[in-house]
């Protein structure tokens, strides 16, 4: 799936997230769909193009190398004579990310740099960024230029996040399993596309560790009109979903 489309699917699962864990104030909600709509790119850090690999210039590039070194690495240790990641970069691209085990670990480890003022401020300031970024990718022209620049979207994410943290600090449970579902409907999206996800990684199925689940509907990635339709019942259900939650 596209970035914008991932991001709003996440930006619905923070809303929904945050109205069920947390206090369902105007405040935490829109921390929840704006954390959602960056966790739902995390996944993406393993490819070399991606919003999420654009996003902090040589450190995302950076991090993204080392995703990637790391997913193919992973793959070549755990795989079965049956299982081939040729097509896939060699493991390097919708693996290791790609799994639950993923979301799993990378929202444990938010939910842990978040029982900390300081990990909360830079986790807060990364995920909005990265979410603005696919939000102006649902945008045309001036606005969705501005909404790609490193210091526009930088010092949005920062007000954002100075705002939150005076306002109202999320809980550090409740930020990490927006983090954590966010990157579970990134993958959840990917399975709606033919080339598919590794969702029983570790298991083994049907002889293959990397057993790649896809869609019984499957489409292919990009302005198709099945997206289009997700993407934009997503973004529609976010603030309606917000606001069955305040009532």
């Amino acid at each position: 799936m596209m970035g914008s489309t991932h991001s709003a699917t996440g930006s619905l699962a923070g809303v929904v997230v945050a109205g069920l864990l947390g206090d369902a104030g105007i405040v935490e909600l829109a921390t929840g769909a704006a954390v959602g709509a960056g966790a739902a790119l995390l996944p993406d850090l393993d490819h070399p193009v991606s919003t999420a690999t654009r996003s902090q210039g040589p450190a995302s590039r950076t991090a993204c190398s080392g995703l990637r070194a790391l997913s193919g690495a992973v793959f070549q240790a755990t795989r079965t004579r049956y299982d081939d990641g040729c097509e896939d970069d060699g493991g390097q691209h919708r693996h290791l990310t790609h799994t639950l085990p993923a979301c799993a670990a990378v929202g444990t480890g938010v939910w842990a740099a978040a029982s900390h003022w300081v990990g909360a401020a830079v986790a807060l300031w990364l995920l909005v960024s990265l979410g603005l970024r696919g939000l102006g990718q649902c945008l045309t022209g001036k606005d969705r230029r501005e909404l790609s620049q490193w210091t526009t979207v930088s010092v949005g994410a920062g007000l954002a996040a100075t705002v939150v943290m005076v306002a109202a600090p999320p809980a550090p449970v409740v930020l990490g399993m927006v983090v954590g579902v966010g990157m579970v409907v990134h993958i959840l999206g990917d399975w709606l596309t033919p080339q598919g996800v590794s969702l029983a990684w570790p298991l083994v199925h049907r002889g293959k560790r990397w057993w790649m689940f896809r869609s019984p509907v499957a489409f292919k990635a990009g302005d198709c009109w099945q997206e289009t339709a997700v993407r934009w019942v997503c973004w529609s259900g976010t603030p309606l979903t917000a606001a069955w939650a305040i009532m």
